[in-house]
């Protein structure tokens, strides 16, 4: 997206409004730190792991991309939770696509970056090459509270977001990174036909309706919709 002119600014993030949610998770994250401790233990006295760092500058990219329409809430391990306010991005479907795909271009050049040289004694940090990434997108109502010396999101749309991170996307198209819209998203982003139809059920939040959009590297394109 580009930058807003001052006559047209997006609107301020009140305490409690419509807002999107963007959850933003390094697949594969999990299994990687595991073969980091087997392979380097954790007594660190002699230095951090680089697999440290490497995941930490993913993290970065990941924020970075989704400025400065998203602004960050926290991260959440392997995740990053930012939001936007509805007012500010409602009707530019393809705008914040186009904002995902960079994303996606700048976290894959990102790893690439990060793989060991072939002389890389260690065998785990050369597994960042498997890490990916996927995205969920909400929108709906939140409130923004204060909690000891810092703030976070709550409200029946945050759980939702969240509970999304674990779903059937890739039962369905593989292991591959994307982009998942629930329909109030992609309704208000004027994209309700993109991508392929999709639904997941939880119990405490019930059938959740929306649409995945698969993300590709770089040189297969920006986005297959």
């Amino acid at each position: 997206m580009q930058p807003s002119s001052p006559s047209s600014q997006a609107p301020l993030d009140p305490p409690a409004g419509e807002r999107y949610l963007v959850l933003a998770d390094i697949s594969g994250y999990t299994g990687f730190m595991a073969g980091v401790e087997i392979a380097h233990g954790v007594d660190f006295s002699l230095g951090i792991p680089a697999a440290y760092g490497v995941l930490a500058d993913l993290l970065q990219t990941v924020v970075e991309g989704l400025e400065p329409e998203f602004s960050l809430v926290k991260l959440e391990g392997d995740a990053v939770f930012a939001v936007a306010p509805a007012a500010a991005i409602d009707g530019r479907g393809e705008e914040v696509v186009a904002r995902v795909a960079s994303l996606y271009e700048a976290f894959v050049a990102a790893r690439t970056r990060a793989i060991p040289s072939r002389d890389h004694q260690c065998t785990a940090c050369p597994a960042v090459a498997q890490l990916d990434l996927k995205l969920v997108l909400h929108r709906g109502h939140s409130v923004r509270q204060s909690i000891g010396t810092g703030s976070d999101l709550l409200g029946p749309a945050v759980t939702v977001a969240h509970r999304l991170l674990k779903n059937t996307v890739r039962d369905r198209i593989g292991h591959r990174p994307y982009l998942f819209l629930t329909a109030a998203a992609a309704d208000g982003l004027g994209l309700a036909g993109v991508g392929i139809a999709h639904a997941e059920e939880y119990p405490d939040t019930g059938l959740i309706e929306g649409r995945v959009v698969e993300l590709t590297a770089p040189a297969g394109g920006a986005i297959r919709s």
